[in-house]
């Protein structure tokens, strides 16, 4: 089980934010909320973040949701990587292509400008190698 996802993207002065919003929305389940933070940047450049979350039973649904819609490659790909996404207290890390997901397509990424997502595993206790065991077995289930 997941205890949340918190997902996180920012429109910079060069993008328009609809779109940055419109790709948020298009790797979440439908009809999650969506919240927006108008911020400037060091330079003064306007910058509105969007942030949303899944709590328990719609977090561990959307584990299997990756698991799906991940192209074959970027799921081994994940999977392969898991342990280096995952930190001690169970948290699991995770971009999300930001123009593949307007586009309408999830696909991994590992640019700085991406929909980030961190998730809490729900491992008792809270140790790594459990949270790691958890996470590979959401991602291998769908072989």
């Amino acid at each position: 089980m997941i205890h949340y996802i918190l997902f996180r993207t920012q429109a910079h002065s060069t993008e328009e934010p609809s779109r940055v919003r419109q790709a948020l929305e298009n790797v979440l389940p439908q009809d999650t909320p969506i919240e927006a933070l108008e911020t400037e940047g060091y330079f003064g450049n306007p910058i509105t973040i969007f942030t949303a979350r899944l709590e328990k039973k719609a977090a561990t649904q959307y584990m299997k949701f990756l698991r799906d819609k991940l192209p074959e490659e970027d799921l081994r790909a994940l999977i392969s990587e898991l342990p280096e996404r995952v930190s001690e207290d169970c948290t699991f890390f995770l971009r999300l292509s930001k123009q593949d997901a307007y586009l309408g397509d999830v696909r991994i990424t590992y640019a700085e400008d991406a929909i980030a997502l961190k998730a809490k595993v729900a491992a008792y206790p809270a140790k790594y190698e459990l949270g790691l065991k958890i996470l590979q077995d959401y991602f291998h289930a769908g072989e």
